[in-house]
């Protein structure tokens, strides 16, 4: 018996290290390509369809499977993908009342769109079903994609694209199709951890849901539904306006849009850290780290002065001497000012600023311009420091008197100050603004008064991708949009019109 084993499990293994030697044959070039095009394929919007037969079906089924749960980073949405072999009563439909030979070809012909994907998985190349829908897709202006074993067979001068399982072994072929499979969801994860788009939490209202929220919220009764559905049933037909109320908004300055000061939370932070490990009673530096990162994080977008006066309670706490937390502030700033002196200088000297600007602010600025916007800027950073530094980027000509920031010792926070005064002067209500913000404290507060939030989550050392600290901030404060940055002019007019409604 014991023999018998060893030599099954030879037998495995002998199986095993052939098809590794075989996969390592593969042509990784032309999988790379087919995975490009598929990338290029969902940022278009197109949909793709995969079709085998037997265990090449199964793969086919999978790689369906996979492309909409398995290439979904971060939660965002994956591919529009639809396994056509996977439809029984379509297949046997077909078949029974005209050719299995055509079923595919005839499911195409009606799902398919120019732009759109054929993938099909096949050992022989030579299936009647794929090399019908390989016809009849490139007739349709479909991309066709042919994962093959052998020698391609007939559909190999059908495909747009191929890759070839370098194996006579029909079983390896669909091992090595497998593996293809799965190393192509794993690729195109990767590739989409910095492809955001728009990550939307809550759809902005319309006037008419506004209004019929307003005239839901006025009817007799306790109790009335105020829902966006209940006011729009009240008032059917009356509301020919299904655009928003947007037309202010108000940006928080650094990590939104200037990059400016990028690294401040890693001088901050350790710093802050330095002076509690220094306290009597301060705890593991683990603990102390933890705890410092929290309140900076959830102070971030208040003036510096807030973050001091946390640190001088905390080192009270721990047995420390209670200081005047501007003596705090003013040593951060010594030490931020030598991080950032060089751009400061680079900028005075005429570089040009977009290195230092959140990808898209200009391209967002201009369209917010030029639609009519009112555009305000407010920020925890000394004011006079903002002033400078939005002249430096070109930031002011958008804002003009617009622009606020922190003063010494102020002890009321700035950017709630900044909307009140935009709602009086204007006289709006939280449904007419938008803020812009990568701090919780913006999108707090305009969140509390029913504005719209779009959480700006960029990774200010990448310059592309998402924060994954800043987003999961950003939503706790409750915004209601996510983006990576403003990207670029196309990026910016996706965004406005969407805020807009149209």
């Amino acid at each position: 018996m014991g023999m018998e084993i060893m030599e099954l499990a030879g037998t495995l293994s002998k199986y095993a290290d052939t098809m590794i030697d075989e996969a390592k044959k593969t042509d990784w070039q032309a999988l790379a390509r087919i995975v490009d095009m598929f990338l290029g394929v969902k940022r278009a919007g197109g949909a793709i369809f995969t079709a085998g037969n037997g265990g090449s079906h199964a793969t086919a089924s999978h790689m369906a499977n996979d492309f909409i749960k398995g290439c979904r980073a971060h939660n965002r949405t994956a591919f529009r993908v639809e396994c056509l072999g996977d439809a029984n009563a379509i297949i046997t439909c077909l078949a029974n009342d005209f050719s299995y030979d055509d079923v595919y070809a005839i499911m195409l012909q009606t799902k398919g769109r120019p732009g759109d994907v054929l993938a099909y998985y096949s050992g022989s190349g030579n299936s009647p079903n794929l090399v019908n829908a390989a016809k009849a897709a490139r007739e349709m202006g479909i991309v066709t994609v042919g994962f093959l074993g052998r020698d391609g067979g007939a559909l190999k001068d059908l495909s747009d694209y191929y890759v070839i399982a370098p194996s006579d072994s029909m079983e390896r072929i669909e091992d090595i199709h497998m593996m293809y499979e799965h190393n192509m969801v794993c690729a195109i994860r990767a590739a989409l951890e910095d492809e955001w788009g728009m990550e939307i939490v809550r759809r902005p209202l319309s006037r008419c849901s506004i209004n019929a929220g307003a005239s839901a919220g006025t009817s007799e009764g306790a109790g009335a539904d105020t829902s966006a559905g209940a006011g729009a049933s009240n008032n059917a037909g009356a509301c020919t306006d299904a655009g928003t109320a947007f037309k202010y908004a108000l940006f928080d300055f650094d990590g939104t849009l200037s990059l400016i000061r990028e690294g401040w939370q890693e001088i901050m932070i350790p710093y802050f850290i330095e002076v509690l490990r220094e306290t009597p009673q301060a705890e593991d530096v683990g603990a102390i780290e933890a705890l410092v990162t929290e309140f900076v994080d959830r102070l971030t977008g208040k003036q510096t002065i807030f973050q001091c006066i946390r640190l001088d309670e905390e080192v009270v706490k721990r047995g420390g001497q209670k200081i005047e937390p501007g003596l705090y502030k003013d040593e951060y700033l010594r030490r931020l000012n030598i991080h950032i002196k060089n751009r400061i200088e680079e900028l005075r000297g005429g570089c040009d600023p977009q290195g230092y600007l959140v990808p898209g602010s200009v391209e967002l600025l201009e369209r917010l311009a030029s639609e009519g916007w009112n555009l305000y800027c407010a920020s925890g950073t000394d004011e006079v420091d903002v002033l400078v530094e939005a002249k430096l980027l070109g930031m002011d000509k958008y804002f003009g008197e617009h622009i606020y920031g922190a003063h010494a010792y102020m002890t009321e926070c700035s950017k709630e100050m900044v909307i009140r005064e935009i709602i009086a002067e204007n006289g709006l209500t939280g449904a007419e603004l938008v803020a812009f913000g990568d701090g919780f404290v913006e999108i707090e507060l305009v969140a509390g008064i029913g504005g719209y939030t779009v959480g700006v989550a960029t990774d200010e050392v990448r310059r592309k991708g998402v924060n994954l600290r800043k987003r999961g901030r950003l939503l706790e404060a409750g915004a209601d949009v996510i983006i990576p940055d403003f990207g670029g002019a196309a990026e910016a007019r996706e965004l406005v019109e969407f805020l807009l409604g149209v």
